[in-house]
């Protein structure tokens, strides 16, 4: 359709340079002749929009929204001496490890029914914070600054006055220290 139209345009550009329609004043031709260029180029543009609406189909993706959760009892290394309790446990573990639900039934059995009322913190080891930290063997149980730490799966920190008070490690170290032995057995 838009074929035709140009060329029923230019048919009529050519009768008019052959002089079958003489009876125009100048300015009519060079208005006649604005409009058939103004013509062509808006059927060209509306050819090109219409060929890119045909041929070229945007990619859409589906995006999933999801609102995200603060967990203000999970820490990092770097912030291991910055909380305000005075004195607090940190329970470091790899949060994916093969006893990682039992590091942290321990930690909820602790906070639910402990009378001695020091929170629990959370440290994954698997985090890229973390692995610097994260020893498989040899680890630093005398360690006094952050620099200093090296810490196995399974290591359970009393901090107190901002300074490692007690360092635990092993699932059967912690289970005593957090006096869970009753859900162990």
């Amino acid at each position: 359709m838009q074929f035709l139209l140009v060329f029923c345009i230019i048919k009529l550009v050519i009768l008019m340079q052959k002089g079958k329609y003489n009876y125009q004043t100048e300015e009519q031709k060079e208005m006649q002749k604005f409009f058939i260029v103004l013509v062509i180029l808006v059927l060209i543009i509306l050819g090109v929009y219409l060929i890119s609406k045909i041929l070229i189909k945007p990619d859409i993706k589906e995006y999933e929204y999801t609102t995200g959760e603060i967990n203000n009892d999970a820490i990092s290394v770097g912030t291991l001496f910055s909380k305000k309790d005075s004195s607090y446990y940190v329970l470091a573990y790899d949060f994916n490890g093969s006893n990682a639900s039992n590091y942290k039934n321990y930690a909820s059995y602790y906070t639910n029914f402990s009378t001695k009322g020091i929170k629990v913190y959370y440290l994954d080891l698997s985090t890229a914070f973390n692995k610097p930290y994260y020893v498989s063997e040899n680890s630093n149980p005398k360690a006094t600054k952050i620099n200093d730490l090296k810490m196995l799966d399974g290591t359970l920190l009393l901090i107190k006055n901002k300074k490692i008070s007690k360092y635990v490690e092993g699932i059967d170290a912690i289970s005593n220290e957090l006096k869970v032995d009753i859900i162990t057995k």
